[in-house]
């Protein structure tokens, strides 16, 4: 037997307990016997014996002619046994033991009685005359013609002892039976139980999670019970395989996903996938038995989340900003109740960047709607006053008016291209792209000359770190040349004085170029915003200085294209140097 079970509920105990009953009852069947039955069997045999005797006593006493003394003492020579001749009137005409004369009148003997009326009687009593108990058989007889008695009796002190040898000798085998009986039935029981028991402890160990183990292979009745649990293990195995698998596939899936999901029972967390440890920064443990309250989520979800769980239907509803300025999404749907409980699926999304891209979308619009119409309603309101001062004759203001009519229709077209230029950049690149990156710089650089040399700015160039070396980038031409001259011009723009600087480098695998100036900079605050589409840190300044508020968005499209990085660095009143990196073509 395993420890797991004790010896008390043990099936080889209670087979044990059983023969030990059984052969208990037989014993107990048997002791009995010895007393009860086994005495009353010897009286009736002694009975019988002296019924016997008397009888044969009966042949010689009617064939003796001389005194019956002499004849009765012969007939009980060497015996145990008394014999006795009785009259019918119940006078004692011989005994073997007494003198007749001595003897009282036996007419009032039972034993007497029945005799003198033809049968055999039979009596146990104590004896007048020896003072004893004695059992007594008499027969009728016939002495010299006249009908007599002949009683025959033993003293039951021989008797008792022949029972008691009798039982001495029952109780003897009987405990000789007992202990065999005993150790062939433990035999028995063990060779029985342990098959049983090999049996059990792998059914055991089955339940216990232990399909390793082998089941014993019994003959016998025990062969079909072993190949049952054989086949039971085999097929918990592949069940529990398959539980397995489907386990660590849904684990993937959950894993693989990028919102937070919680399986709650009630409100106590049952599971959570990696999103969501990662989003909340807990680990699974941590949350995994605890209450949604109390699984270190911000307060705003768990309110939002028990606000959804008391509806009991499906429910999605949003919230935020959190401590991390997240906004979240939450959807809440209930599952089929599983032995009563309330379950229910969590999927926590953020959606902090789909916000900021309709906060980004909603200016886009508002912006490139004001950007388009300021200047097309300059354009027409100037129209309108050079067409007035036509009809005035005043042909000098006319042409002042047709002139400024050119600057807006020239920032209506920038604006323009601007937009084709971010539509196209959104497009899919030409992988086969390549540009060298000198003379790239190059025409840049000639094409904002007269905007600096107007500002008395220094526009340079350093190639210092590449000469004598081919840089060549995987950028199309028309790409770099929009990156470019977005950022000579606003670093142009926004530089009173000074320097305006453009740097190259090359390693192995990446070309990089700065853009640095000594303008008036970027707020620190603003720095994380300025590649957004039409973000602008001063827009009363931008809008006088002629942008579009889509340089820096364009610049960034163009290094996502290219599978590059851009990085700003700024101080405010010391200037901005703006860094392209990208991938060096091979």
């Amino acid at each position: 037997m395993t420890l797991r079970t004790t010896w008390a509920d043990s099936y080889r105990f209670r087979l044990v307990l059983g023969y030990v009953l059984v052969v208990s009852i037989l014993a107990g069947a048997w002791a009995w016997s010895l007393y009860g039955p086994l005495t009353d069997t010897v009286i009736e045999q002694q009975q019988a014996h002296l019924q016997s005797v008397a009888q044969a006593g009966v042949l010689v006493v009617a064939r003796t002619p001389g005194a019956p003394e002499q004849t009765l003492s012969e007939l009980v020579a060497r015996t145990d046994l008394r014999m006795t001749l009785v009259a019918a009137d119940g006078r004692v005409l011989a005994d073997s033991a007494e003198e007749p004369s001595a003897m009282g009148n036996h007419g009032d003997r039972p034993e007497i009685i029945t005799a003198l009326a033809g049968t055999v009687g039979r009596d146990v009593r104590r004896s007048a005359t020896q003072g004893v108990e004695q059992m007594y058989v008499a027969v009728p007889a016939t002495y010299r013609g006249e009908r007599v008695a002949l009683r025959v009796s033993e003293s039951l002190e021989k008797i008792s002892e022949l029972s008691a040898n009798a039982r001495q000798t029952g109780l003897l085998l009987l405990g000789l039976s007992v202990i065999l009986a005993l150790l062939l039935g433990a035999r028995t029981a063990t060779n029985t139980a342990r098959p049983v028991e090999r049996l059990a402890d792998a059914a055991t160990a089955m339940a216990a999670g232990d399909l390793l183990s082998g089941v014993p292979d019994e003959d016998g009745a025990l062969r079909p019970l072993s190949a049952a649990l054989s086949e039971l293990r085999m097929q918990m195995r592949a069940r529990i395989g398959d539980l397995e698998a489907e386990q660590r596939n849904l684990r993937t899936v959950l894993d693989g996903l990028a919102d937070a999901v919680f399986l709650l029972d009630g409100c106590k967390v049952r599971l959570v996938n990696r999103a969501a440890t990662t989003m909340f920064r807990s680990s699974a443990a941590e949350m995994r038995g605890r209450d949604i309250a109390d699984a270190g989520l911000p307060a705003s979800l768990a309110t939002t989340i028990t606000a959804a769980l008391a509806t009991g239907v499906p429910e999605t509803r949003e919230s935020g900003p959190d401590p991390l300025q997240r906004y979240l999404r939450v959807t809440v749907v209930p599952l089929d109740p599983a032995d009563g409980a309330e379950r229910h699926l969590v999927v926590v999304s953020d959606i902090t960047d789909r916000m900021r891209l309709d906060s980004v979308r909603r200016d886009f619009v508002a912006n490139a709607s004001h950007e388009l119409k300021t200047p097309t309603s300059g354009i027409l309101l100037l129209a309108e006053s050079a067409a007035h001062a036509v009809d005035d004759g005043d042909t000098d203001q006319a042409l002042t008016f047709v002139g400024q009519i050119e600057s807006e229709a020239v920032r209506l077209r920038q604006l323009v291209l601007d937009l084709l230029d971010l539509s196209r950049l959104e497009s899919a690149p030409d992988a086969s792209s390549v540009t060298e990156m000198r003379q790239a710089i190059d025409l840049s650089l000639a094409a904002h000359r007269r905007a600096a040399g107007v500002k008395g700015l220094e526009l340079t160039a350093d190639f210092s770190a590449v000469e004598g070396v081919d840089v060549y980038v995987q950028a199309d031409g028309t790409d770099l040349a929009v990156a470019l001259d977005n950022l000579l011009a606003n670093a142009i723009t926004y530089t009173e004085s000074g320097v305006v600087s453009v740097s190259l480098n090359a390693t192995d695998a990446h070309v990089t170029f700065s853009v640095s100036d000594t303008g008036i900079g970027i707020p620190a605050e603003d720095i994380p915003r300025v590649f957004e589409r039409f973000y602008r840190v001063d827009r009363s300044r931008t809008r006088d200085s002629g942008g579009t508020g889509l340089g820096l968005s364009l610049v960034r499209h163009v290094v996502e294209r290219t599978g590059g990085s851009v990085e700003i660095d700024s101080k405010p009143g010391v200037g901005t140097s703006v860094t392209v990196t990208m991938p060096r073509a091979v």
